[in-house]
Parts: C-alpha cells; sequence; structure tokens
C-alpha cells in the first residue's frame, strides 16, 4: 500500500484556491489600474503588455501563478500516485503554470496597432503551449473516472465549454471584426480561464476526497 504525505496534499489543495481567488482578484485590481482598459474586448494578456502601468505587477503575478500550480501539480501527484495517468495530469498542470505564468510573464505583448515584436511571439507561444497543455487535463481525467458517469458528464461540458470560449477568442482576435459577439474577447477569455480553474477546483477536491 502507497503511504501519502498527507500534507503536500492539503498545501496543493490550497495552491489551488489561492490561485484561482488570486487570478480572480488580479485580473478586477490590474484593470482598475490601468486607464483605458476595457475587459470585455481585451485579453487578459494586455494587462502585462510592454508599456503598462500594472506591467511589473503582472509579472510578479505570473511567478506566483506559476509557483502555485507548481504546488497543486505536486499535490496531485501525491495524492493518486503511482501510476501514468497521475504523472501526466501532474505535468499537464505544470506545463499549464510554466506556460501561462512565468513564459507570459517574462515575455510582455506589444501594445495595440505597433509592430509584433519578437517577445510577443514568445508570448504567444508560451500561452500556446500552457492553454494546451490546461484543454488536455479534462481530457485525461475522463480515463482515470470510467464509473463516475456524474463527474465524467461535467468533465465532457467542460471540455465543450472550453473549445468553443477557444473558438470564439480566436475568432474575435484574428477577425478584427466589429461584430457585438465576436469583439468581445476579453468576455469569451475570461468565461474561458473561469470553466477550467472551477475544473481545477473540482480536482481540489478529489484529491481530499480520494
Amino acid at each position: 500500500m502507497v503511504s501519502h504525505n498527507v500534507w503536500v496534499i492539503r498545501i496543493g489543495v490550497l495552491a489551488c484556491w489561492l490561485l484561482v481567488f488570486g487570478e480572480w482578484l488580479t485580473d478586477y485590481y490590474f484593470g482598475k489600474h490601468f486607464p483605458g482598459y476595457s475587459w470585455q474586448q481585451e485579453s487578459i494578456s494586455y494587462l502585462g503588455q510592454a508599456g503598462s502601468p500594472v506591467a511589473l505587477a503582472v509579472r510578479y503575478w505570473g511567478f506566483a501563478f506559476t509557483f502555485l500550480l507548481l504546488l497543486f501539480a505536486r499535490g496531485y501527484w501525491e495524492a493518486f500516485r503511482p501510476g501514468y495517468l497521475p504523472a501526466v495530469v501532474s505535468l499537464l498542470i505544470a506545463i499549464y503554470g510554466l506556460g501561462e505564468g512565468i513564459g507570459s510573464g517574462l515575455f510582455p505583448l506589444n501594445p495595440p496597432e505597433t509592430p509584433f515584436t519578437v517577445a510577443a511571439r514568445w508570448h504567444e507561444i508560451f500561452s500556446g503551449i500552457g492553454d494546451s497543455a490546461l484543454i488536455l487535463v479534462p481530457v485525461m481525467l475522463l480515463r482515470g473516472y470510467p464509473e463516475r458517469s456524474g463527474l465524467r458528464r461535467y468533465l465532457i461540458l467542460v471540455t465543450g465549454i472550453g473549445l468553443t470560449m477557444v473558438l470564439l477568442f480566436l475568432l474575435a482576435k484574428w477577425g478584427a471584426t466589429d461584430n457585438f459577439i465576436l469583439s468581445h474577447k476579453g468576455v469569451w477569455q475570461r468565461v474561458y480561464v473561469a470553466n477550467y480553474h472551477i475544473m481545477l477546483l473540482v480536482v481540489s477536491q478529489l484529491m481530499i476526497h480520494r
């Protein structure tokens, strides 16, 4: 029988909750201290764009974001180890943290209507890797709970909502349209983030009641 360190699991669960509520609070705070920023129409990444009045704070939050997700990933592994599936899920959570936290934080986007920079290109690469890992988390979790129909339906719903929001966000980002629905990429991105972060909270409860 495998012995599990309860404190590592508890710290991981706490880190998950701090991450989710920290993300909501910092998003609100940064937006309030960025004159002219529109949370409905602009992505979260623009809060940390080059020249932003909150760019340094956004970078610091990026480091904290990564640290909290690494703690969560470690706690998840501790709760469900050993095995291939827990290893993959833990790795995906860690990649999400590294890509969307440190990776995106170190390489800010360029301001709108300015030339696309090398830093902005790296930002999109790291962000894309991180988001791809996050999208795969519920897909992998589906393999771990074949007999829990309610949980499986929820994970399928999370995946469906997530992919729909990604599609709307990308259409709004690259379509350059004035359409009321598609122009609100900030809304779609925040629904996307909330959708997956609530899923992480659900996962943290699975860790407690494993």
